[in-house]
Formats: C-alpha cells, structure tokens, sequence
C-alpha cells in the first residue's frame, strides 16, 4: 500500500513541475513548443 502512494506521489510531482515549467517559459514570452517552427504560434521570423 505505502510503495503505491509513493509511485503516485512522485507521478504528481513531476507533473507538477512540467507544468510549472511550462507555465514560467509562456509568463517569460519563451516558445513552450519542443522545437519552434512556423507553425508555432510563438515563432517570429527575423
């Protein structure tokens, strides 16, 4: 019973902090996308 809370702890966890750094790259203007490419609704041509 504790082995599964804790596999569930630590699932929550990391999805917490993808989502956390995902949150802070959109708030700083960054492209949150894997790789930036013009469909990317982020990407700015220079």
């Amino acid at each position: 019973m504790s082995v599964e809370i804790i596999i569930t702890s630590i699932i929550v966890v990391s999805a917490a902090y993808i989502l956390y750094k995902n949150v802070k790259k959109k708030a700083s203007g960054d492209c949150s996308c894997g790789s930036c490419t013009s469909h990317c609704p982020r990407y700015k041509k220079e």
